[in-house]
């Protein structure tokens, strides 16, 4: 369960971010257009990629200064591609979180939750409090591909594979509305007609198994966790590890998040 901060006001709005890789950065678009409308959450969740952008806006960083860290970042510099029994190490990755975040949640200006996937008991795992870098870490360590976090009594791998989009997260954390953003909507794959290699046919046919998955996973959890606000932005051309065309995505949630400004202005209460 998350940790609730003692003596803090009564939060009204919830910010939940999910998950997917490159195409997460479109939350940067939506976080720029809910400041223009003057729109804050109180309290933000988020998994995966959703929850990396989820720690940034819960430190205070503006969606302008979340934007140029995006576009002007060289992601790869942050993969240590040492032999380490994966196919990638992730100590640049946290000597670059720890030069841009707090060390715990308890530093951070909004209340922070992040989710994760126990690989021993099967089930989800809830950050909250404690070390922060290590909880992103967590949260982002996509499986195979990246070294899990080792607790005592959990392994925890990126929270997609159980909570792709954590409503229930800002819920829990005692938002009374949620505004959720959904980073990897299924869409129909048509057929091109190409023969592609056999290794990569596989891993293609890998990848969209796991997003029918999820998807079929969070139309669940959504069900019975409802956000107030789903926004679904079109983000075409971007694959989870296209970090290169972070523009695009950006551009994407800021355009989705515009479509329904009428619908995010009736998340806060009016003023007066």
């Amino acid at each position: 369960m998350p940790h609730v901060r003692q003596g803090a006001p009564e939060p009204h709005l919830g910010l939940a971010l999910g998950g997917g890789g490159a195409r997460g950065l479109c939350h940067i678009g939506v976080l720029g257009v809910l400041e223009e409308l003057g729109i804050h959450p109180d309290v933000v969740s988020g998994t995966s990629m959703g929850g990396l952008v989820g720690a940034f806006v819960a430190a205070g960083y503006t969606a302008a200064e979340m934007d140029a860290l995006a576009r002007d970042m060289r992601w790869a510099r942050l993969i240590d591609w040492r032999i380490t029994g994966r196919l990638m190490s992730t100590r640049a990755f946290e000597t670059w979180l720890e030069e841009r975040l707090p060390a715990r949640f308890e530093d951070l200006e909004l209340p922070l939750v992040l989710t994760a996937s126990d690989l021993r008991r099967g089930q989800i795992h809830y950050l909250s409090e404690g070390d922060l870098i290590p909880a992103i870490r967590a949260t982002t360590a996509y499986p195979g591909f990246v070294e899990p976090v080792e607790l005592p009594e959990a392994q925890l791998v990126d929270g997609g594979i159980l909570n792709q989009i954590p409503v229930d997260g800002a819920l829990f954390l005692g938002a009374r509305r949620v505004l959720a953003v959904n980073a990897t909507p299924l869409v129909a794959v048509e057929a091109t007609g190409e023969a592609p290699r056999r290794h990569r046919a596989a891993f293609r046919e890998i990848m969209r198994s796991i997003d029918v998955m999820q998807a079929q996973l969070t139309s669940a959890r959504l069900s019975f966790y409802q956000p107030d606000v789903l926004l679904d932005p079109a983000i075409d051309g971007v694959e989870i590890g296209d970090f290169h065309k972070a523009g695009l995505a950006i551009d994407a949630g800021a355009a989705a998040a515009r479509e329904r400004a009428e619908d995010l202005l009736r998340l806060v209460p009016p003023v007066g």
